[in-house]
């Protein structure tokens, strides 16, 4: 993490310190649309349902370094069907994320890094189990975000970035404190990230002479209000666009396909 100015006196030391044996209840709702552009036309998918999921943290320690040993329950996953999605559509995704309710999975969160561990059935798809393992990188940002240093208002700093699973980008979050009162705390938000020009990867080719290309460009910006006694935020709100480029150069004429995913989270705690 790297500290670009500490922003305006008065300046303090900003450090998530949740009470061991403390709770805290969060609602995240996810809404995605995808868009797929070839040979000058432009399509959209059809509406998925968003998803509602709750999910119940329980601290179990802090060390006095500020690192915290926590596990947490996907306590409920609720559908919200938008106008004009098809009730068979409703159906596979309701089936799909059927056992998700009771998941479970431990963390680790401080200044020297965070860790996420999920605990998935051993019967799992590979598919499904790809996109939770996805969802556990995700959740390793959930944790301290603020430089060691004191800072205030105005305050800004840069965290490098290092994405890994079949598509590898490298990037760079930068983040600005935009509102600092007694517990709480706000930043404001701007993650890029960008992909090597790579072949596909095995999982995802429609031919079998590996001639196929992609490259992967996402931005993702929001604003997060901490609590510095919670370890989860107590809001939060971003937009995110992930846009892949798939060419496949050896057919006549070449192929090229643009697919772009736009994500809306929001994250709020709840009353426990």
């Amino acid at each position: 993490m790297l500290l670009v100015t500490q922003g305006r006196e008065p300046r303090r030391q900003l450090l998530l310190k949740p009470a061991p044996g403390s709770k805290q209840v969060v609602s995240a709702i996810h809404a995605s649309s995808v868009t797929v552009e070839t040979g000058g036309t432009t399509r959209r998918a059809p509406p998925a349902p968003s998803t509602r999921m709750t999910f119940i943290i329980h601290v179990q320690s802090v060390s006095p370094e500020g690192d915290t040993r926590y596990d947490f329950t996907l306590d409920a996953v609720d559908l919200l069907v938008h106008p004009g999605t098809s009730e068979q559509h409703v159906d596979e995704v309701r089936k799909s994320l059927a056992f998700l309710p009771g998941l479970t999975g431990a963390g680790l969160s401080g200044w020297r890094g965070n860790t996420l561990d999920l605990k998935l059935p051993a019967h799992l798809e590979p598919q499904r189990r790809r996109e939770l393992q996805d969802l556990a990188k995700a959740l390793q940002f959930v944790g301290n975000p603020f430089p060691q240093e004191a800072i205030g208002l105005g305050a800004r700093w840069d965290q490098p970035l290092y994405g890994s699973g079949p598509v590898g980008t490298q990037g760079t979050g930068s983040f600005e404190l935009f509102s600092l009162e007694g517990s709480r705390a706000g930043t404001r938000f701007l993650i890029q990230q960008t992909s090597k020009n790579q072949p596909v990867p095995a999982e995802y080719q429609t031919r079998s002479d590996s001639s196929e290309r992609m490259m992967i460009r996402s931005q993702t910006k929001g604003e997060t209000v901490f609590r510095l006694d919670r370890l989860w935020p107590a809001s939060s709100e971003m937009e995110m666009r992930v846009q892949a480029d798939l060419s496949s150069e050896k057919e006549d004429p070449p192929r090229r396909l643009k697919v772009i995913t736009d994500v809306k989270v929001r994250l709020e705690e709840k009353d426990r």
